[in-house]
């Protein structure tokens, strides 16, 4: 590992996990992820709530690492 590793998967050797429409996003807002899983956004807010999803608060505003949706569909 390197000195500069984030801890996120090397895009490079990892599977697509995400449909290519979202390529070149590092973090997404609940909307987005609401889109991806499915779910309304009530149901995102819910889960970040309950500890089941990682989020970054800024202010108001709820951001969800690209790593941690990856993660989340590939043990789903």
């Amino acid at each position: 590992m390197s000195i500069c590793s984030t801890g996120a998967p090397d895009p490079k050797t990892s599977l697509r996990v995400l449909d290519a429409k979202w390529d070149g996003k590092s973090v997404f807002d609940v909307a987005e992820v609401a889109e991806i899983f499915e779910v309304t956004p009530w149901a995102i807010y819910e889960a970040i709530k309950r500890g089941e999803l990682g989020a970054v608060k800024i202010g108001r505003l709820r951001k969800i690492p690209r790593h941690v949706i990856e993660r989340k569909l590939v043990v789903a």
